[in-house]
Formats: C-alpha cells, structure tokens, sequence
C-alpha cells in the first residue's frame, strides 16, 4: 500500500479496517452459502420423496439463494478493489450489482413455482405428510442459523441475503404448519397454496430490495440523507454565505459522495477558503459521506457550472 501523495495519506487509515471489514463479511457469506447449498441438495431429494411442490418450490429457491450467493460473494470480494483508471471511484458499485442480480434469479425462480403450483391447485396431490413435518424442521434450524450470521452484516448484499434466510425461515415454518395440517386433515390443496404465497411473498419483497439497488445505480441521494440538511450544516460554518451545486449520490448504499460549491463572504482570504474547505470535509463525514470534493468561490464571482434544478 505505497504513500507515493500525501493525498493518499487519509485514505489508507480506514483501509485496514474496511480491509478486516470485507474479510468478516465473505466469511458470513461463505458459511451461508455452504448451508444453504447443502440443505437444498437435501430438499430437492426430499421434495420428490414426500410428492411435495411447496417442499420442492422451496428447493428451488435455495438453489437460488445459492447460486446468488456465490455471485454475492465474488461480487463482495471484487467490489473492495482498490480505485484504478477505469474505476476512479473503486469497485464498491459491484456489490449492489450482485444484489440487483440477486434479485432477479428470485423472481424468475418465483414465477418457476407459480407455473407449477398454480395448475397443481386445480388437481391436488396429497403429500407424504412426516417426510414434509422432518424436512421443515430441519429447514427452521439451518435458515435460522444462517439467516442470524448474516445479520450481522450492513451492506446492500447481505441484507439481500438475510431476507433470503428468513424467507427461508418463514417458508419452513409455514411449511411445518401445513404439513401437519395435512397429517391429520385430507387437505391435499394446502400444498400448493403454501407454495404460491411463498413464492408470491418472495416477490414482494426481492422488488423491495431491487429498488433501492437501482436507486443506487441511478444516483438517486441516498433515502437517509437529505441535500437540504447537509447544505443546512454547512451554512452554519463561520464565513459562509452560501452553498449551491450540492450533489450528492452514493457508491453503493453505505458509502456517500458530496460535491458542491461553497461561497464565501467577499473579503475571504485564500487562508480562510483552505479554512472552510477543511472545516466542510470534516463536517460531512458526520452524514456518512466518505468523500466530499468542494469548491470555494467569493460572494459576486461568476459560476460557470450550470444550475442542476
């Protein structure tokens, strides 16, 4: 990690940590996706044993989380590169990508389920309902566990994947219910009615987790941060008149970038610009904004810029 610019200087103090950071969450995710692969191996066997579409549709999406998470993963590792001449802001947008394709193997593997369940509603088959009641608790035990590792993590990807656990989680409870409803009632349609509000519940919440990836990809401002309170902050400082050309967008949900013009009283020195400038960068770190590239102007001095209203 070479020092060549004093610039690079502040930058590497929090390397180390985001270093040891990236390390705890593709262990996280590594574990998850060991789980999550082996127990699906288990269900898709299962789901044939016991003749069951919520079982197998549940198998299905764990093949999916799986194999999400494996891009999860890659995509986790990849995105802590450090910034390069193609990527001049680093690769922290790859995570979300893998949230965003995350997203989309889920609904795709919903509708899967749809169009099985759905004729199977109108012809039911009755279940092996013991084979079902064993699977489901084994499948409680194991999301839940994983599904409480991942917890642990903040970024974009791994809230994807908790909320793939605890669908998973959910999934098998209602499984478990239905299942031994089904042990002592013939009610062979609770089957595939458990397997269409699982996949439909999938959906609603994967297009939940999909819209604020692809507010990040379109730089929309972060939901939690508001331009307005910033400026507000900013304002506040000693010597400020005002502040305009205020951008701010995130890399990938977690780490924000500001720009803006600041405009001085008329008077200020060039020592009072460095003064500010120094004061501002400080300032915003407060609103979790990583980087913050300011420009200074006096009070009467001419913008170039064109207005972003």
């Amino acid at each position: 990690m070479s020092e060549s610019k004093g610039h690079h200087h502040h930058h590497s103090h929090s390397h180390g940590h985001h270093h040891h950071h990236s390390h705890a969450v593709v262990g996280r995710m590594k574990l998850a996706l060991a789980l999550n692969f082996g127990f699906a191996c288990i269900e898709l066997v299962g789901g044939i044993l016991t003749n069951s579409v919520a079982i197998l549709s549940d198998a299905l999406h764990d093949f999916g989380d799986a194999l999400a998470m494996g891009l999860a993963i890659f995509l986790e590792k990849f995105s802590h590169r450090k910034s390069d001449g193609s990527f001049s802001y680093g690769y922290r947008r790859f995570s979300t990508l893998g949230a965003v394709i995350t997203g989309v193997i889920l609904v795709v593997g919903s509708i899967f389920i749809l169009m099985e369940a759905v004729p199977r509603l109108m012809a039911p088959q009755q279940p092996h309902a013991d084979g079902m009641i064993l699977l489901a608790i084994l499948g409680v035990a194991v999301n839940g566990f994983a599904a409480f590792r991942v917890s642990k993590g903040e970024s974009l990807n791994e809230r994807m994947l908790m909320w793939h656990m605890l669908e998973d989680v959910i999934g098998w409870a209602l499984v478990l219910v239905g299942a031994i409803a089904m042990k002592f009632f013939h009610i062979p349609q609770l089957d595939a009615g458990m397997a269409i509000a699982l996949a439909l519940w999938i959906m609603f919440n994967v297009f939940r987790n999909l819209r604020e990836a692809l507010k990040v990809f379109l730089m929309a401002s972060p939901t939690q941060i508001q331009v307005s309170e910033v400026e507000g902050a900013i304002r506040k400082l000693d010597n400020v008149v005002d502040v305009h050309h205020g951008h701010l967008w995130s890399l990938d949900g977690e780490s924000h970038i500001y720009t803006a013009h600041v405009v001085l009283g008329s008077s200020a020195t060039v020592s009072d610009m460095e003064t500010v400038k120094v004061q501002v960068k400080n300032l915003v770190k407060n609103f979790g904004i990583v980087e913050a590239t300011i420009e200074t102007e006096v009070s009467g001095a001419s913008c170039v810029d064109p207005e972003h209203e």
